[in-house]
């Protein structure tokens, strides 16, 4: 029962991302993997029981991907349900690869320190390995041997697993997690999941989608957090709210059942110093804010959202009547207002570099001063003249139809824009989600594009906004990111959830965000992440917004993930040589 439990309780903890938003829930499942955690006596229960919750946390928070299987027609729609666990199970080992550093909990044991606190097991054991054995730990790690012994030994293989078995039979590896204050847990499993995060974030390219700490959006003093230790410390304060739950319930039961109120409160402290930083940033969140100067007036912005189901969007049959709304969302151009027009990702099916006409029709659609942005494919010719690529890309057209710039997606979707290990994949019969045959290449890395009268702005297509640190020019920092995608593939759970990565990206970076998607949810999100104005989810319709100020580069904007890693690693090392003494 206890791998079921772990398997639910991942479940459950996805039910605090969005469209669910119980954040509760989340914190609730957290502490049961915690309390299930405390309970493994080896280390391979520490990697089955993370490797579960994440599976788990995983399959229902991807759930989104199986839909997109059902719009396209290279492969079986049935293999998206097929897709969605392959993927957890993968994404899972990062998880729990990067929790078996808890067993390591047990080397901070000291020679004759007693565990007092009540952050063990209910049955009081806890006082650490004996010093007879941890005396015993180097000569048993590095046994010496003789050159009789080795040659009895036989191949450097037998001498390999053998060397393996001595080590993990080593008692201090032996002992269980239950044996370990509960505030070394929590912080330990804090900073393993927070290293595990980054690097499931770019490791072969990377998928970041939908980190633990997206569950504090629905606490935005909390989220705010993320402006110093970024999205990913952000679900380390998960665990260590979870672990203060935790350790609240062990209190409040040693007094009920055995009737120990001062063991109780004493218990407790621990506790008190983990939610310190919690109440010091309630008292604080806010007075850290600076604005950005601003050197230009605010730019006003058209966000179209055309509502054109994916189906339908490749289909000739359709052009004209597509053609027709956007012209009428778009508006009617002023010369003394200029507009900044946000159009979603994909939206022109036209080759613009290529076709003249094309971009001669899109300019009768604006005032004398405005300024399309839209999405579209760019073709990269090889030194023969021949279409070698296409890239995703976001073309700035003027009103004489000139293409004054264009930005090329530099983060492209594995198996949607392209097909890792392609050969292999097409002997399977597999091919990417995308349609076309000519393969997407990938652009150099983030822009500022410099519009006058604008200002600077930041463009991520789609996928590009949830990885965490790598959504800016740092040397060119713009006055807001315009975030342009095509969310008609995701389902149900995906726009909600990649709406909530802009909003991570929002805080993170200080500056505020433009989204304009195919069939929503399009928006405007402030520097806070606050989300000002919307379009819900098969709407067509439009937003017109003066763009919020920018804040000055943030803690994270200057330094990025770097700082994710350096708290991760601090919390580890609390863990292991922190000490608290309860008197």
């Amino acid at each position: 029962m206890t791998w079921i439990f772990a398997f639910l309780a991942g479940l459950v903890a996805a039910l605090g991302l969005q469209p669910y938003n119980l954040w509760g829930c989340s914190l609730v499942a957290v502490a049961g993997w915690l309390a299930l955690l405390r309970q493994t006596q080896k280390t391979w229960q520490i990697f089955a029981l993370s490797w579960l919750f994440a599976f788990g946390f995983f399959w229902l928070g991807l759930d989104w991907i199986a839909t997109s299987f059902t719009h396209q027609a290279a492969m079986p729609s049935w293999l998206g349900w097929v897709a969605v666990p392959l993927l957890s199970c993968y994404l899972a080992c990062y998880i729990s690869l990067f929790t078996l550093p808890l067993r390591f909990l047990c080397l901070s044991f000291r020679r004759g320190e007693k565990r007092v606190d009540s952050f063990q097991s209910s049955d009081g054991i806890g006082d650490g390995a004996d010093s007879e054995d941890i005396d015993a730990i180097p000569s048993r790690l590095f046994p010496v041997e003789n050159d009789a012994a080795v040659a009895r030994e036989g191949t450097m293989k037998s001498r390999f697993f053998a060397g393996s078995a001595a080590f993990w039979s080593v008692p201090v590896f032996n002992i269980s997690l239950s044996q370990i204050p509960l505030w070394r847990l929590t912080l330990a499993l804090a900073g393993c999941l927070t290293w595990g995060e980054w690097i499931k974030s770019w490791v072969f390219t990377g998928f970041p989608w939908s980190p633990l700490g997206a569950i504090w959006l629905n606490i935005l003093p909390i989220a705010h957090i993320a402006r110093w230790i970024g999205s990913y410390g952000l679900s380390a304060l998960v665990v260590i709210a979870a672990g203060i739950g935790l350790s609240c319930y062990d209190g409040i039961k040693l007094a009920i059942e055995k009737r120990q109120a001062r063991q109780a409160i004493r218990s407790l402290l621990p506790a008190f110093w983990m939610a310190l930083p919690f109440l010091g940033w309630a008292l604080v969140d806010g007075h850290d804010i600076h604005w950005q100067k601003a050197e230009r007036p605010p730019a006003h912005v058209v966000i179209v959202q055309p509502n054109i189901p994916q189906d339908e969007k490749y289909d000739l049959r359709y052009k004209s009547r597509h053609d027709a709304i956007f012209e009428k969302l778009s508006g009617k151009g002023d010369p003394h207002h200029p507009r900044l027009i946000l159009w979603p990702e994909d939206a022109v099916q036209s080759y613009l570099e290529e076709e003249p006409l094309a971009r001669a029709a899109l300019s009768r659609l604006l005032g004398k001063n405005d300024l399309l942005l839209t999405g579209g494919d760019a073709l990269i010719p090889d030194n023969s003249g021949h279409i070698a690529s296409v890239r995703n890309s976001l073309f700035v057209l003027d009103a004489k139809g000139d293409i004054l710039d264009r930005y090329d997606k530099a983060h492209l979707v594995p198996f949607g824009e392209y097909m890792p290990f392609r050969k292999w994949a097409a002997y399977v019969g597999l091919g990417r989600l995308v349609a076309g045959d000519i393969e997407f290449t990938e652009g150099a890395q983030p822009e500022s594009l410099d519009l006058v009268p604008f200002g600077l702005v930041g463009i991520q297509i789609c996928y590009e906004i949830v990885f965490s640190g790598r959504v800016v020019d740092r040397t060119h920092r713009p006055d807001f990111i315009f975030n342009l995608s095509n969310d008609s593939w995701f389902g149900r759970s995906g726009p909600p959830q990649h709406l909530a990565q802009a909003r991570l990206r929002a805080i993170e970076e200080g500056l505020p965000i433009a989204r304009a998607t195919s069939t929503g949810i399009s928006a405007v999100i402030d520097a806070e992440g606050r989300i000002l104005q919307f379009l819900p989810e098969n709407t067509e319709g439009r937003l017109l917004a003066v763009m919020p100020k920018a804040l000055q580069p943030t803690f994270f904007a200057r330094y990025g993930n770097l700082i994710s890693v350096l708290f991760a690693t601090a919390l580890l090392l609390i863990a292991l040589f922190g000490r608290i003494k309860l008197r």
